[in-house]
């Protein structure tokens, strides 16, 4: 039961970030002043949804090269209320997903 609460929390804080990052990305959009593309543009959504697993990829690949540079042990697998994690991996995913609150309150203190 924890295990889809935990699921279904993960699943709403993926929705927040990436309604966020499209809310950041529209703003961007507004203050360029461009004529309308000729060419099909992808969607908001899914453009803030490559963003989101882009960053996550790369926060995961700065924590392993980190890890591997201080040759510190960790497991490769973490049982955490019936879920099988690596825990690297989810580390860089809840990084990721904060990051662009972050963002806006960086901006919004300039």
């Amino acid at each position: 039961m924890l295990g889809v609460v935990l699921g279904v929390g993960a699943l709403a804080a993926a929705y927040l970030s990436v309604t966020e990052r499209v809310r950041g990305q529209r703003q961007r959009v507004m203050r360029r002043s461009e004529d309308l593309p000729v060419e099909p543009q992808p969607s908001e959504f899914s453009q803030a949804l490559v963003e989101l697993v882009a960053t996550a990829g790369g926060i995961y690949l700065a924590l392993i090269l980190l890890r591997n540079f201080l040759k510190i042990e960790l497991p490769e697998r973490v049982l955490l209320f019936g879920l099988e994690l690596e825990p690297m991996a989810t580390l860089a995913f809840l990084v990721a997903l904060v990051q662009p609150y972050f963002s806006h309150i960086h901006r919004s203190q300039r």
